[in-house]
């Protein structure tokens, strides 16, 4: 269904595990967002400008003699039709004097590009024999566009064909006292204008594809790395869209890439790649649909936990809803803690995430396996700091996603967490007699520290100025057995 208007259509991500083709994104536009590319380009200032101005006339033997623009001896340009002097005769100074904004339509060329036409109304002053001329016309300008691929790997709007057809000319003498029907100028129009109309076709499909190529630009990731989607292969276009097939590479600040194809990957361990499926049929009111893999979120998530981002030191006071962090504390739930430390010392509890965590979509929901590391820190005298006991923290979160500020946010939940002792300086014991603190300090401390991280949110691909916010999102599970190697 569609959502409320804000002049923007149904504007679909899609998450999903991804098919065969490495690919990270994948990106469907309608005709409709390639139509008001087109008119936003066209109705930039300087855009018609190159059509203003004086009609190149043809050859220096003028209009009417040998080799001229109407050939021949010029009978016809001096009687015109009916025995009629035509205006064509001694024509000089023809200029286009003002090019309306062109109205855009346009149809998708499967497996070529697009069939672009565009209306508009030009009108001209010349001067000729018969005095001063002022010419309105309405011309349809039609071009054949192929979609390509340039060396550098952007995609590529190119005009192959171009070709006008003028109707409604309006021709007045004198400066509109006269109104004249003169056929021969017409036929003079047709064979010019195509010469100076068709480059603002080029001009136009140049700033798109100037927009188009935004699509491999470097982003920001909050203050922790970038990301840069770069084009992975040749657009495909149908009937219905042009899709786009993206790949991302995510980098640190400091560092290199976490991910192909760009550059030498590091030795961070991810998970395997996960083929990436067929996007499901997109609905004929849409203006857009997206679709990001797992190995996407998994790359983003690989390095927010490299770069210490989710790991977390927590001491007395921080979180005023924690009981005190000290061994009193701990020691009524674990008495051999009471037993090793009778006098109450501080606690510095120190949470780390030492493997990059793993992505798992599944219908309607996202799953997050999560590994992290709890340090029990005694503080002595002289702030020294000895280890009191380490947990291996095995924790699966359920992931909620939106989209605000053309940014992807995610936000998660804990759906279950599962303790281990590693080792202890007071002996083994029994963790589950810590599993209702450690399920207070993800609730209070961890969790929302991780949501305050993964807030700043994944920027999404830019395309022809699509903006994914308040866009619906469908988490989907497709096995990869599914589909064929």
């Amino acid at each position: 269904t569609m959502p409320p208007a804000l002049g923007i259509a149904l504007l679909y991500a899609l998450l999903t595990p991804s098919l065969s083709e490495q690919k990270d994104a994948v990106l469907r536009l309608s005709k409709d967002v390639l139509s008001d590319a087109l008119t936003g380009s066209l109705r930039q200032g300087n855009t018609l400008q190159g059509a203003l101005g004086e009609v190149p006339l043809g050859s220096g033997r003028g209009l009417l003699g040998n080799g001229g623009l109407l050939g021949g001896g010029g009978l016809l340009g001096v009687l015109g039709e009916g025995g009629l002097l035509s205006t064509v005769q001694g024509l000089t100074g023809l200029r286009i004097v003002e090019l309306t904004v062109p109205r855009v339509s346009l149809r998708l060329l499967p497996g070529i590009g697009v069939h672009l036409n565009l209306y508009t109304r030009v009108a001209l002053n010349a001067k000729s024999l018969l005095g001063w001329l002022d010419i309105a016309v309405e011309v349809n300008i039609t071009s054949r566009v192929r979609l390509t691929m340039d060396g550098t790997g952007y995609p590529k709007l190119v005009t192959e064909r171009c070709d006008t057809l003028l109707g409604g000319i309006k021709i007045r003498l004198l400066r509109g006292l006269l109104p004249v029907v003169d056929n021969l100028l017409a036929s003079v129009l047709n064979r010019l204008l195509p010469n100076v109309l068709c480059p603002v076709v080029d001009v136009a499909l140049g700033l798109v594809n100037d927009q188009l190529g935004l699509v491999n630009s470097l982003v920001p990731l909050g203050l922790l790395g970038s990301i840069q989607y770069t084009v992975s292969s040749l657009p495909l276009v149908t009937g219905q869209f042009l899709e786009v097939d993206l790949n991302s590479v995510v980098g640190q600040v400091a560092g290199g890439l976490v991910d192909y194809p760009l550059g030498k990957t590091e030795a961070v361990p991810t998970p395997p790649r996960v083929p990436m499926p067929p996007l499901p049929p997109m609905v004929d009111t849409s203006s857009s649909q997206l679709g990001l893999s797992v190995n996407f979120l998994s790359s983003v998530l690989s390095v927010l936990q490299k770069e210490g981002a989710l790991d977390l030191d927590i001491s007395t006071g921080m979180f005023p809803e924690l009981p005190p962090l000290t061994t009193s504390s701990l020691g009524a739930l674990v008495p051999a803690v009471f037993e090793a430390y009778p006098e109450s010392r501080e606690l510095l509890l120190k949470i780390a995430v030492p493997e990059a965590p793993v992505v798992t979509l599944k219908k309607n929901k996202g799953v997050i396996q999560l590994m992290a590391t709890a340090e029990v820190m005694v503080i002595h005298p002289d702030d020294v700091q000895r280890s009191l006991c380490l947990l291996n923290i095995n924790t699966s979160l359920l992931a909620q996603f939106s989209v605000e500020d053309n940014k992807l946010k995610i936000g998660v939940s804990l759906e279950k967490a599962d303790l281990s002792l590693v080792s202890s300086s007071v002996g083994g014991f029994d963790v589950s007699l810590l599993e209702m603190l450690v399920d207070q300090i993800f609730d209070v401390a961890f969790l929302p520290a991780m949501n305050s991280v993964l807030g700043v949110g994944v920027p999404l691909p830019r395309l022809l100025n699509i903006d994914f916010t308040s866009a619906d999102i469908d988490v989907m599970e497709v096995s990869a057995q599914a589909f064929p190697e």
